[in-house]
């Protein structure tokens, strides 16, 4: 599915600064243009000051993944967002207004359902046994008594959906995470999460019955219900990402913030950063 890596990227990241246009100039008129210095930034002023924004940017440079393929990342995002903004969007905005939001929320539920299985190997893996009993345990209430994970019963009963990727798993074991890369159709990722995500792939017990993306037509109709599903619930996160001043920065940025902070999940331990 396209871009489904975005999914927490709008809240991972602060909301860009948007450049005026020009013709969104306001007019000034004579004389009340200040010609007085500007005021000093606290920065200058307050020696403590500095020292923070200095730590807080070295924290960012720590976070953000290597992106020693830059030229080629900024080709595939550029083809990714042409493709959404000429097939993807225009689809995902129709789906949303054939089909009523209560049903459209039961097939998110659905969508869902099915990564749970995935979830629990993972917890496995990462040794979170509590957590991996309790996706388990989605599942099948989720698949059994929410009629195929139409109704997330669980939810309502305790037990909220936790998220778990081999990317995670191979982060919990020491894997660093290599350079970013974007993937077409598939967004920001980085070389260890990558390998992850056809780790998740091939493992998945569902894709034992239908096949994958490239094997059978039920396969290939799971990945785009997927891609349409998460990108009409998101169409704020794109409109984001879109009006971002280099939406690709931003992506980059909040990409690697978000997984970040999904290995912290995983590992139990805040990424290493700079000695301050």
């Amino acid at each position: 599915m396209l871009m489904t890596s975005l999914l927490a990227l709008a809240a991972a990241a602060a909301a860009p600064e948007i450049a005026p246009a020009p013709d969104e100039v306001p007019h000034i008129e004579a004389g009340a243009l200040d010609t007085s210095a500007p005021p000093a930034p606290a920065s200058a002023l307050d020696p403590a000051a500095a020292d923070s924004a200095a730590k807080a940017e070295a924290v960012d440079d720590a976070i953000l993944l290597r992106d020693p393929w830059h030229k080629v990342n900024r080709d595939i995002f550029a083809f990714d967002m042409f493709f959404d903004r000429k097939l993807l969007g225009p689809v995902a905005h129709g789906y949303a207004a054939v089909v009523p939001n209560g049903a459209r929320q039961h097939i998110s539920n659905l969508i869902l359902n099915l990564d749970e299985p995935i979830t629990t190997m993972n917890g496995v893996l990462q040794l979170k046994f509590g957590r991996a009993v309790k996706s388990g345990a989605r599942f099948l209430i989720n698949s059994t008594i929410g009629i195929a994970g139409l109704f997330d019963v669980a939810a309502k009963n305790g037990l909220p959906r936790r998220v778990a990727d081999f990317g995670q798993t191979l982060a919990r074991y020491g894997a660093k995470p290599g350079p970013y890369v974007m993937v077409p159709f598939l967004g920001p990722s980085n070389i260890r999460d990558g390998i992850g995500r056809i780790a998740d792939n091939l493992a998945d017990p569902l894709g034992f019955v239908i096949g994958s993306v490239f094997t059978s037509p039920g396969g290939a109709g799971r990945f785009v219900a997927e891609g349409i599903d998460w990108r009409q619930q998101n169409d704020g996160t794109m409109k984001t990402i879109r009006e971002a001043t280099d939406p690709y920065a931003f992506v980059r940025s909040a990409y690697s913030q978000q997984r970040a902070a999904a290995v912290q999940d995983a590992t139990g331990k805040a990424r290493a950063l700079p000695d301050f």
